[in-house]
């Protein structure tokens, strides 16, 4: 099945990818010094997927999309998570 290229399926995937992983990774009892844990390994899978899509299956504006969600996760993980 060929996925079209656009930015919103790529911002879509981005999301879907980044919740998901974060809540497999909250089942995990995480200590008391690790409480950004979680959110920040929530995003390689969705770093590995923007690589994915940009070399392997030549998907630019899907990688783009997926990418911006990565920025602005990382952004307000680091600036509202204490």
């Amino acid at each position: 099945m060929k996925i079209k290229d656009s930015y919103w399926i790529g911002i879509l995937i981005g999301l879907v990818v980044c919740v998901a992983c974060y809540f497999l990774l909250s089942l995990i009892p995480w200590g008391e010094a690790y409480t950004r844990a979680p959110y920040l390994l929530a995003f390689i899978p969705g770093i590995i997927l923007f690589r994915m899509s940009l070399v392997k299956w030549d998907l630019e504006r899907c990688g783009k999309g997926i990418l911006i969600v990565n920025i602005i996760g990382l952004l307000l993980v680091f600036f509202l998570i204490k």
